[in-house]
């Protein structure tokens, strides 16, 4: 019996957690120069190649001197990955891959001597294609890569909130 009044009771507490429906409104983001933050930007790289014979596409996003974003899709999200000056992040849901590793873990599994500063000179360089095929060469990976689109962009964007006519 006291079983049973257990089990109503949990019953009637998600029934009633299930019922919530007041929804919060979020304010809209304040402006950088309210907020005393410095204004950044980051530069959007989108690009197509192949890697070992498989046709990927993907975008990479760089804040100077921060942080770097790497997305690569193939129909759909094959991983990810995030660079910063002292670690490497990687994610890889189809590979089974969740990784986080330092400069030093990534020499090993690359044997290649490699720094955040050369990865993002790369990058940011004037032959990105160029450079990033090299170090695939060096990695002992097959990787061509073609830039379809670069630009810089103010760091807080939200593309996705056009304005819309009444």
């Amino acid at each position: 019996m006291r079983r049973l009044w257990i089990i109503a009771l949990l019953l009637v507490v998600l029934a009633m957690t299930a019922c919530h429906t007041t929804r919060r409104v979020a304010a809209p983001p304040e402006p950088e120069e309210a907020l005393g933050v410095a204004a950044r930007e980051y530069t959007l790289i989108n690009f197509t190649g192949v890697v070992d014979g498989i046709s990927v596409s993907g975008q990479m996003r760089v804040a100077r001197d921060s942080a770097m974003w790497i997305s690569v899709n193939k129909f759909v999200e094959v991983g990810r990955a995030m660079a910063t000056r002292d670690s490497l992040w990687l994610v890889a849901p189809l590979l089974g891959r969740n990784d986080m590793m330092d400069y030093a873990d990534m020499r090993r599994l690359t044997r290649t001597d490699l720094t955040y500063g050369e990865v993002e000179a790369m990058v940011l360089g004037d032959n990105p294609e160029a450079s990033i095929a090299e170090l695939a060469r060096r990695m002992g990976i097959d990787m061509r890569i073609r830039i379809t689109r670069r630009e810089r962009v103010p760091h807080l964007t939200f593309p996705f909130t056009k304005p819309t006519k009444p």
